[in-house]
């Protein structure tokens, strides 16, 4: 055999064994914070953002995962209309997983504390999966903490462990969080030019990100993994989520489930990592001794000042 073909033998055994397609990219959608994020009062538009974003992927063909925070659904006199929306989430053909009752930090709360928000943030959806024959699997931590030390990091695991689930990790986070709340105060104060260049700004992030998850990725695995990607329930989202999935579905992405991405090898390392925090690449670095030696992509210092000026345009 000549040294290029075995060359290409051997990069093609190499993703068979990864269990990815030669030369097709991973990718699952996992979106926190759900069903929406900040809408506190208003269902109209609580119901309008979740359609939105239920419509983007079923459009795109892309499987999700939605993470919620039930205290969400816990508004007097909506009750009923907000609960009703993670039926629409599964009526879709979507997952739900319990991101906690109120969002809080492992790292900043006692484990008790943070064992009853997680209990009593599956009040509603457990029971809505149940009446479909399925079951509540997932977790994702808040702030994506678990514990800064080895003692209460154990201890969630087994408790987690103990309730049924599993804790998703992520890989590719480009912070769309930062856009969300400036994109959001300009849309409806009125300034809509604003708002579409921060959504152009924030479309070009989505490649940033990506290209530092699959740099960082040979960095720690030596290959290019399944991604998991974070994003939240926002406005920002359910207006351009379809953009964003199609930027990467241009970089050669496949949409998988949660569950087809776990299947990965490098999901098969127990998470040891205590700490502040982090992406399954960067807590992977760390546990496995290795460096990441790409710069994660900054975010546009015009984005930062308009935050700061309290989201003033």
């Amino acid at each position: 055999m000549r040294p290029c073909t075995l060359l290409v033998a051997c990069a093609l055994l190499g993703q068979i064994a990864a269990g990815s397609p030669a030369g097709l990219r991973r990718v699952a959608i996992t979106i926190d914070d759900g069903p929406v994020v900040g809408e506190p009062e208003d269902l109209e538009a609580f119901q309008r953002v979740s359609r939105g974003l239920i419509d983007s992927l079923r459009a795109e063909g892309a499987p999700a995962t939605i993470f919620v925070n039930e205290r969400q659904l816990n508004v007097p006199g909506q009750r009923d209309g907000r609960a009703s929306v993670l039926e629409w989430w599964l009526d879709a053909g979507f997952d739900l997983g319990n991101h906690t009752y109120s969002h809080p930090s492992l790292n900043a709360v006692p484990f008790r504390v943070f064992a009853d928000d997680v209990v009593k943030g599956e009040v509603v959806s457990r029971p809505l999966l149940e009446k479909r024959g399925r079951r509540l699997l997932w977790f994702r931590y808040p702030f994506l903490h678990s514990g800064t030390t080895p003692e209460v990091h154990e201890q969630i695991l087994a408790f987690l462990a103990e309730r049924g689930y599993r804790a998703a990790p992520v890989t590719v986070d480009y912070a769309d969080y930062a856009f969300a709340g400036v994109y959001r105060s300009q849309l409806r104060g009125g300034a809509a030019d604003v708002a579409a260049k921060i959504g152009e700004a924030y479309l070009a992030q989505v490649d940033a990100g990506f290209e530092y998850a699959e740099r960082a990725s040979v960095d720690v695995f030596g290959r290019e993994i399944a991604q998991i990607l974070l994003i939240h329930c926002n406005e920002l989202n359910a207006r351009t989520l379809r953009e964003s999935l199609a930027r990467i579905r241009a970089r050669g992405y496949q949409f998988i489930t949660l569950d087809e991405a776990m299947r990965d090898p490098a999901y098969e390392r127990p998470d040891t990592f205590a700490g502040p925090g982090g992406t399954w690449l960067s807590r992977s670095a760390a546990v496995l001794g290795r460096t990441i030696t790409v710069a994660r992509p900054p975010m546009p210092q015009w984005i930062t000042e308009l935050s700061a000026r309290g989201n003033r345009s």
